[in-house]
């Protein structure tokens, strides 16, 4: 008996300890089948990793509020893009997980909270990279494809929209990732 409660303690403070939250939407697509999206939050390293299983529309995207970056991998286009989180429209990370326990709750939650990055094909590669400065969340992410800085764009007016790939975490804040011809 002492054996089970001193497991149960070891389990119930090596679990808090961790601090990773899981949480696994499942929603419908346009094509009639499922996406599932996958969001880890580790609490005590302050940053969450979003997985969108869609096939060649799949990505995955770190939110890492310690270092202020944004990266998304998208598999179709074999890159990763790198934005600073310092735009108004980035939640905290409290917020993030607010916004993640709402929509698990009402399956049919919408938010118009939604950022348009533009990057520059020739001109935004980053040739010389720092992880230390981006934090290993994204160098795990990004260390083995070419790394893109992109810009949120406020007048979507110069987009075009079919150049682009969304990541983010959908329906909650969408990311489109967009070519553009300058920087």
């Amino acid at each position: 008996m002492k054996i089970l409660v001193v497991c149960l303690v070891l389990a119930i403070f090596g679990t808090q300890s961790h601090g990773y939250e899981v949480y696994n939407i499942i929603s419908p697509n346009n094509n009639g089948g499922n996406l599932q999206e996958t969001v880890t939050v580790d609490n005590e390293k302050n940053f969450a990793i979003i997985n969108i299983h869609a096939g060649s529309c799949s990505s995955t995207t770190v939110f890492d509020y310690k270092h202020g970056y944004i990266a998304s991998r998208v598999l179709s286009r074999r890159a990763c893009y790198i934005l600073d989180m310092k735009h108004k429209a980035i939640p905290a990370l409290d917020q993030l997980k607010r916004y993640i326990y709402e929509r698990k709750a009402l399956t049919n939650m919408y938010s118009d909270k939604y950022i348009w990055v533009k990057y520059s094909p020739l001109q935004s590669l980053i040739t010389h990279v720092d992880w230390f400065l981006f934090g290993s969340p994204i160098k795990q992410l990004c260390s083995h494809v070419p790394l893109y800085k992109g810009d949120v764009v406020e007048k979507t007016h110069d987009i075009r929209a079919e150049a682009c790939a969304k990541t983010g975490l959908l329906g909650i804040l969408g990311i489109s990732i967009c070519a553009g011809t300058d920087a």
